[in-house]
């Protein structure tokens, strides 16, 4: 399905079957920002997914531990404290050569996660024939209209033959949903 290099994180929380808690791998090779496409593995398939945020959390017992003087001591204990965790939203499927937008079935814990490449975010979107967003009214709500405007930043660097339906799309969710 995808190598182990290009792999920039794993699954550790499945909240339904389309968000999800991906662990980013440690000295993953850069950040991933909000709207990004990533391929996360399914037994059925890629689940098309974007990135919809990112956290990253100290715990509580260990903040006392960061003083400057004190870091050198326990910095061998806090590997984990540098770890980003990205909240991640599928939005279909890719298998063989079919396209599935939504989901009936949610990946497994610890299923690999890497950014997706351009040729499969176009096959992605092009999968009928024609540009489709079709996911955009059906997530509106779940995703918000900067996670959108995000996606549609994306889709205008990797579908440049599809600019001319972005715009309006841009310029209905800049303006709150009003043209």
């Amino acid at each position: 399905m995808v190598d182990d290099d290009a792999v920039f994180g794993e699954v550790v929380r499945v909240d339904g079957v389309n968000a999800y808690v991906v662990r980013a791998v440690f000295g993953s090779s850069r950040e991933s920002g909000v709207g990004e496409f990533v391929g996360v593995e399914s037994a059925e398939g890629v689940v098309v997914s974007v990135v919809t945020g990112v956290e990253r959390l100290i715990p509580e017992d260990v903040v006392s531990m960061l003083s400057f003087e004190m870091e050198s001591k326990y910095l061998p204990y806090s590997a984990d404290l540098g770890t980003s965790y990205y909240l991640v939203f599928g939005l279909g499927l890719l298998y063989r050569e079919c396209v599935r937008y939504g989901l009936r079935v949610a990946p497994q814990v610890r299923s690999r996660v890497w950014r997706l490449e351009d040729d499969v975010i176009r096959k992605f979107h092009l999968s009928f024939g024609s540009v489709s967003i079709s996911y955009f009214n059906r997530y509106r709500e779940a995703l918000g209209d900067d996670v959108l405007l995000a996606i549609v930043d994306e889709l205008w660097r990797v579908l440049p033959e599809a600019q001319t339906m972005l715009v309006p799309v841009r310029k209905y969710l800049r303006g709150g949903g009003v043209l």
